[in-house]
């Protein structure tokens, strides 16, 4: 059945910026149905109100909030969210804005932190697979394991993308991953590294007849030519994290897996500030690089860069200071 796109029509004095920003999250490949639902709700309200200037206040803020006395806590923290997605928007683009939501509005207080890899840690983990030993059985889970945690952390891919990889989804010629229907149904092009594109290039010759040629194959394929479970590997890292010396802090606290990549994501950033790269441009093109469904996410990564990286915020520029926020609604 085709879907249609949501059209929305908008006639408060924040008209014009609201039409900007969902054309902005729309070109950035995001969905804006939710969004442009609520901005709606919103302009509905300045109009009845027959509110004449654009300024986005607390007391406006608030007042519109009050309007759903009894709606859930989830609920309310998508209006938030979604108002304060805008107002960055607005604020940006020279709008006047002195309303800030509270800490902890979004209600994930308790979400699990990430752990960051360490440079020494990420090479004890490489060190640690690379000893893993032979199978005495046909699988060759020991030498599989080694290139899916390389690109994890070389690709910043979720495990599901990395065992979802067929053969013909790693272009080993040009250099790029291609994942299809990730997280949000989202489908992108990810760029590999001379280095781990060498690494791959070997792996896949010195294995070729474990995986085969056809297309459609998997590109980790366990011993029955099938994709590997996502218990596998965690229960497997779990091991190689012992190897490496690194401690696990018990269930739910970590280290994870899943941390390759949110340090991916974190160390291109550092990398990004030391070559003096522009923060907006790095954040954009990271969210593309990780198939988040909204900047927002991503901008969560700036949180962590700084407090991994202390001097983090002495090399990035005053403006880019002020872009790491306080207040996110972080996704994996």
């Amino acid at each position: 059945m085709t879907q249609h796109k949501p059209v929305y029509e908008f006639h408060s004095v924040f008209a014009d910026s609201i039409y900007e920003y969902l054309a902005l999250k729309e070109a950035l490949g995001e969905k804006i149905t939710s969004p442009g639902n609520i901005l709606r709700q919103f302009d509905r309200y300045c109009l009845s109100i027959n509110l004449q200037e654009p300024i986005l206040t607390a007391e406006l803020a608030e007042n519109w909030f009050l309007t759903k006395a009894d709606e859930k806590q989830s609920t309310r923290s998508h209006r938030v969210s979604a108002l304060w997605c805008f107002a960055r928007h607005f604020s940006a683009e020279g709008g006047e804005v002195t309303w800030k939501p509270n800490i902890g509005y979004a209600g994930q207080r308790n979400r699990y932190v990430p752990y960051i890899y360490t440079n020494a840690e990420v090479k004890n983990i490489f060190a640690a697979a690379d000893a893993m030993p032979k199978s005495c059985r046909k699988s060759r889970f020991n030498v599989i394991f080694p290139a899916i945690i390389r690109v994890l952390y070389g690709c910043g891919l979720r495990i599901s993308e990395a065992l979802a990889l067929k053969v013909k989804d790693v272009d080993l010629e040009n250099g790029f991953i291609f994942v299809y229907e990730g997280k949000f149904g989202k489908n992108r092009k990810i760029p590999i590294s001379d280095s781990l594109l060498q690494y791959l290039r070997e792996y896949y010759t010195n294995n070729v007849d474990f995986i085969g040629i056809a297309s459609d194959g998997w590109f980790f394929p366990n011993a029955k030519s099938e994709c590997y479970s996502q218990r596998t590997v965690y229960d497997k890292f779990r091991q190689i994290l012992w190897n490496a010396g690194i401690s696990h802090q018990g269930k739910g606290k970590g280290p994870r897996v899943h941390d390759l990549r949110h340090t991916f994501a974190v160390h291109a950033l550092q990398q990004n500030i030391e070559q003096g790269k522009d923060i907006y441009t790095s954040l954009t093109g990271l969210m593309v690089y990780l198939g988040h469904g909204k900047i927002t996410s991503t901008e969560y990564y700036l949180r962590l860069t700084a407090e991994v990286f202390p001097d983090f915020l002495e090399r990035a520029d005053k403006v880019c200071a002020r872009a790491i926020p306080e207040v996110v609604r972080y996704e994996e």
